[in-house]
């Protein structure tokens, strides 16, 4: 016969004190992942202070010296594109805004037809043959980051969802 000592054995057959720990551990990593927050999430959150914005500029700049902070937001009544899956980029210094639309067209994976505006600030476009240097040194804002809103228009006829 069988001692009491003997282990019981569960349904996916583990010792039940290990299936009961490893449970355990995957309940506990899995709460760990959901409040690991994502800091390129373009979803809303509390906004961070300028102290702390300035802090991770400086950190940046520091790291990467030949770097650029940029912060991609989508315009508030934008409905024809789609929201990028980050809003923070480090980008070569060198590169110019023609190529900075493209790395950002080919992001969002839209058609050739949809048009694609940059907008600096929220509030003046620049001209696209520009470096990006020369456009942080003029309108990065007073956190160190320079804020970059994307729009579109419709330019080839009426929207496909509209005919």
């Amino acid at each position: 016969m069988f001692s009491k000592a003997t282990t019981i054995i569960c349904s996916c057959n583990f010792d039940k004190s290990l299936c009961y720990k490893k449970t355990m551990l995957e309940k506990f990593t899995s709460e760990i992942k959901r409040t690991k927050r994502d800091i390129n999430c373009n979803g809303i959150k509390k906004p961070k202070t300028v102290e702390i914005r300035k802090e991770e500029v400086m950190a940046i700049r520091n790291r990467f010296p030949t770097k650029i902070p940029v912060i991609v937001q989508r315009f508030s009544k934008e409905t024809n594109l789609p929201q990028l899956d980050k809003s923070k980029f480090l980008v070569p210094q060198e590169i110019t805004m023609s190529q900075f639309l493209t790395i950002i067209r080919n992001r969002m994976h839209i058609s050739s037809s949809q048009a694609l505006y940059l907008l600096i600030n929220n509030r003046s476009m620049v001209s696209l043959s520009l470096t990006l240097a020369e456009v942080y040194t003029e309108h990065s804002g007073p956190d160190g980051f320079l804020y970059v809103t994307y729009a579109s228009q419709e330019m080839f006829g009426c929207p496909k969802n509209k005919r």
